[in-house]
């Protein structure tokens, strides 16, 4: 079997320094015009997209600081968030999405109102299925990390849906404009709209 050592310069581009990788929001998100306070409606205060097989479809999968994971399609992410944070309840229709705790303490909730929960503690991972609503919320009295993998086919990293009431909540605080910036922009907020509720 053939085998190769790379050297320092080689492997740069497969290493990602967490404090170095720049943040969804500001690299993807802020120059569309959307307030930061509106994208801590439905997200993390802070998303860094670490690894993936590069852009995949979808808000939040720029570029990764480093392209891997190619053996199959997945993206790794790292979730910042301060104390009672995390973004609304939301679904992925087909993509797999797995919560491990780094740091802190993290309630995830599941079901259209986030009926059922588990606290996640250092190093505690769930893995939800497609199909159920769900969020994460720091639970810790100072910021905390969680690691955020999503899996699935490529062309089906845009199978985000979020409440309605997220939806409201912005509109309220930020006008029926920003809302409607967001949606044009690919932003969903149809979970449960004309929907029977399969239980």
């Amino acid at each position: 079997m053939d085998r190769w050592t790379p050297t320092q310069e080689e492997m740069k581009k497969r290493i990602a320094r967490f404090n170095e990788v720049v943040p969804v929001k500001k690299k993807h998100l802020e120059d569309k015009g959307i307030p930061p306070e509106v994208l801590e409606m439905i997200m993390a205060k802070t998303t860094r997209n670490m690894m993936s097989p590069g852009p995949l479809p979808g808000q939040l999968s720029p570029a990764p600081a480093v392209e891997g994971g190619d053996a199959g399609v997945f993206r790794l992410g790292i979730a910042t968030c301060p104390p009672g944070q995390g973004p609304g309840l939301h679904v992925h229709y087909n993509t797999h999405e797995t919560f491990m705790a780094l740091t802190g303490r993290w309630e995830i909730q599941w079901g259209d109102k986030g009926e059922e929960s588990i606290m996640l503690e250092p190093m505690d991972l769930i893995a939800m299925p497609p199909k159920v609503t769900r969020r994460f919320i720091n639970r810790s009295d100072v910021e905390a990390n969680l690691m955020v993998i999503i899996q699935g086919q490529r062309e089906e990293f845009d199978d985000v849906d979020r409440v309605p009431e997220t939806a409201a909540a912005i509109a309220e605080r930020y006008g029926e404009g920003m809302l409607e910036k967001m949606k044009s922009l690919g932003w969903k907020f149809g979970i449960g709209v004309g929907e029977k509720v399969i239980s």
